[in-house]
């Protein structure tokens, strides 16, 4: 007589299913893979018979057989699924780097890397949000601080499996969360001109000189996440999180100020045609006008505030290969042509630093790294400051 189990599962010889009699003993199985979801049927299977022992010999032999025809069947569709990866990544610069080093993952794992563009990092986290029930994005490039916003999401963003990505262990110090690990690393430092400025630029309080007037390409304040106000505030040895004083110091260097740019494009641009002949921002900008002819220095006073480009990992079923990819790029080889082909600091502390940034790097008692979280914060209400009294 059959019997209903304790999740609404029959029991018993009379409601085993006629299954076609392919016979596996465990010996025939040792050694065999299979897929999670097949582990837990299994699992699931034998708990029965052992909670319900009649004829539990010739169940289990059936229970066994059906159990790996669900594993084996679960295991072709997910191998086909890992012979993609789907990465989001800004625009020309960063997937021709990407692109090129992606090779390497290709050639050793056999998986092909597709990359999905985004405007900004705020449209790739709408873009995610939109698919959130069926991401069709595996791996997301973004920044430190909108990284740290996303990582609420836990339905979206996965942790990092740190079992998986042992390259974890070898980056700078402070650098990555369970949620995201760095790409690469870049000062927010003084860019200038040195057929444009007679003096040598040597700190922050350089830009305050009258001798800049209408000179300066300064960020907004939402781009680059308020890095401007802690340049202004931590300028003369304060607190860079002042933001009191980082206001009162802005007020003063509005003279000097020619634009706020809201993009890298109009940054360099105005560097470039000599609109402005300093601007700040990253040192990659320095590279990139430099290979256009236009001679440049780069400085990192202290405080230099440290910016970070971060890889998530998005839940859309390929989890694990996401993070081997992840890993394969921090590798010390790999993440070493990754920030030289960008311009950027490499973050495995085993990897060299692009000789063009060489010089231009800050000391690591200059460096500044603001607490992401803090600045998610207050970020908002920053910037409807910086628009009301600063950028009018």
């Amino acid at each position: 007589m059959a019997r209903v189990g304790p999740h609404g599962i029959r029991t018993g010889r009379a409601n085993v299913p006629e299954i076609t009699p392919i016979m596996f003993s465990l010996q025939d199985m040792k050694g065999l893979v299979l897929p999670r979801t097949a582990v837990m049927s299994m699992r699931l299977m034998i708990h029965h018979t052992e909670e319900y022992p009649m004829e539990v010999k010739n169940t289990k032999r059936w229970l066994w057989a059906g159990a790996l025809a669900v594993g084996l069947h679960a295991m072709a569709p997910a191998q086909a699924a890992d012979d993609s990866l789907n990465v989001m990544i800004w625009g020309a610069t960063w997937q021709s780097a990407i692109d090129e080093v992606s090779q390497g993952f290709t050639k050793d794992t056999g998986v092909k890397v597709n990359l999905v563009s985004q405007a900004s990092s705020g449209e790739g986290l709408a873009k995610l949000q939109a698919m959130r029930d069926k991401p069709t994005v595996d791996v997301w490039f973004t920044t430190a601080s909108v990284a740290t916003r996303a990582m609420e999401d836990k339905q979206l963003f996965d942790q990092l499996p740190t079992e998986l990505m042992p390259n974890l262990k070898e980056l700078v110090s402070g650098s990555a969360t369970a949620y995201y690990a760095p790409i690469y690393s870049y000062p927010t430092s003084i860019i200038y001109r040195t057929d444009l400025v007679a003096e040598p630029i040597t700190s922050w309080a350089d830009l305050w000189d009258p001798r800049f007037k209408k000179k300066l390409g300064m960020p907004d304040m939402g781009f680059f996440q308020g890095r401007l106000l802690m340049i202004a505030a931590g300028k003369d040895g304060g607190d860079p999180m002042d933001e009191k004083r980082g206001f009162e110091e802005l007020e003063k260097l509005k003279p000097n100020v020619v634009l706020f740019f809201a993009s890298d494009s109009q940054a360099r641009q105005a560097l470039a045609q000599g609109e402005a002949s300093v601007m700040v921002g990253p040192t990659s900008h320095a590279k990139r006008i430099a290979d256009a002819g236009f001679p440049v220095k780069v400085v990192s006073p202290r405080p230099t505030v440290m910016n970070y480009d971060v890889m998530m990992i998005v839940r859309g079923g390929k989890e694990d290969t996401a993070a081997k990819y992840i890993n394969y790029l921090l590798s010390a080889p790999v993440n070493e042509e990754v920030a030289a082909k960008l311009g950027m600091a490499a973050v495995n502390v085993n990897s060299e630093q692009p000789a063009d940034l060489k010089g231009m790097l800050p000391k690591a008692e200059d460096q500044y790294v603001p607490d992401e979280a803090v600045v998610n914060e207050h970020i908002a209400r920053w910037i409807d400051i910086f628009k009301d009294k600063i950028a009018n």
